[in-house]
């Protein structure tokens, strides 16, 4: 969609208008107070103006934006700390038009027109009670689950309805009062979205987009959280002068902003490699690099801010939650290692093999 930084920027501040209310971080403690009761006041204006539809093509009725255009506005809007699920919606329109099928495109439609909210569950193995195969992030909002059933040996992509799901798997509240909801979809009916290898494909494609969502959300809360103790620094004053004077903590504050730099722009390159064949390679490990900068980068911040860092009231404890809570989520830092290692090797087994 965009082919420039300028075009880019206008998209970021199209969302910004959208998600600021002004009210400096009022709604996200008005979420926590609330937990699980979601006001979906802004959501709806957010479908109103066809943000779900980003990355769907303009042919489908979208907005024809790529990767790198969602990670502009995720990194934009990351300070903001928006209750909505709004980087976990960005990936469902292209998981749902990739079926082609009449149930999915009215799961799609219902989500866009805001009737209901549909959001994409990623499989794994848990070490819980009952035995869980699947989480999705953001469940408090989350009317359908859109996820995968590998049972029998085929692969099906399934709508699963909340109801379904609350009484055995209820949701579960996270460090920055979003939720989890961990579930198996045994004995669950759920409604048939698509099936076969195409949308297998296009379901891995949407696991990879919301890690390299999460990791340029990690990027902009790193950036707040430091442009936050930059400003501290110069007002605290310690033996006489602001402690920014102290050439420790200069050091300390240098080496936090390159962290972040590197991070962005691995997170752009990573954008960039969407659609290739090092696609997932690419977004895990960005989000490897996000997850661990911006929680030891928030860390510092804290240590920084000495007493004050450590309080709920004071602002820099709200970034620091939603750093911890976006590194676990879509897979932390070592299980993307992980993968990125085993995408490393399979790929040079194949090349000696050619």
């Amino acid at each position: 969609m965009s082919d420039s930084a300028s075009e880019r920027g206008l998209l970021r501040d199209s969302a910004r208008r959208l998600l600021d209310t002004g009210s400096q971080l009022g709604r996200t403690r008005a979420a926590r107070a609330s937990w699980p009761e979601v006001d979906r006041k802004i959501w709806g204006e957010v479908c109103l103006a066809g943000w779900p539809m980003l990355l769907a093509s303009e042919v489908d009725g979208g907005w024809g934006a790529d990767a790198s255009d969602m990670v502009a506005v995720l990194d934009g809007v990351a300070d903001l700390l928006a209750p909505e699920p709004f980087a976990a919606s960005l990936v469902v329109a292209p998981l749902l038009l990739a079926c082609g099928t009449s149930s999915a495109r009215a799961v799609l439609d219902d989500m866009v027109e805001g009737r209901s909210i549909a959001l994409t569950a990623l499989g794994e193995t848990f070490p819980m009670a009952g035995d869980p195969t699947h989480v999705v992030a953001e469940a408090q909002w989350a009317d359908r689950i859109v996820c995968a059933d590998r049972t029998g040996g085929a692969f099906r992509l399934l709508a699963v309805e909340r109801e379904e799901l609350d009484q055995a798997w209820p949701a579960r509240r996270t460090v920055d009062d979003g939720s989890l909801r961990f579930f198996s979809i045994e004995g669950v009916a759920g409604q048939e979205l698509g099936l076969g290898p195409d949308i297998q494909g296009a379901f891995e494609a949407a696991g990879n987009l919301l890690r390299l969502g999460a990791a340029a959300s990690l990027v902009g809360v790193a950036q707040r959280a430091f442009d936050m103790t930059l400003d501290y620094l110069k007002v605290r004053r310690q033996f006489g002068v602001p402690i920014g004077s102290f050439q420790a903590l200069q050091h300390r504050a240098a080496s936090m902003h390159v962290g972040c730099m590197a991070a962005r722009a691995l997170v752009r390159e990573a954008a960039l490699a969407v659609g290739t064949s090092n696609e997932g390679r690419a977004c895990a490990m960005a989000k490897a690099k996000a997850s661990a900068m911006a929680v030891g980068l928030v860390k510092e911040c804290v240590q920084m801010h000495g007493a004050i860092g450590f309080t709920n009231e004071y602002d820099l404890a709200l970034y620091f939650r939603r750093a911890v809570s976006l590194a676990s989520s879509y897979g932390g830092a070592d299980m993307c290692r992980q993968q990125v290692f085993d995408d490393t090797v399979q790929a040079f087994i194949k090349e000696q093999a050619a």
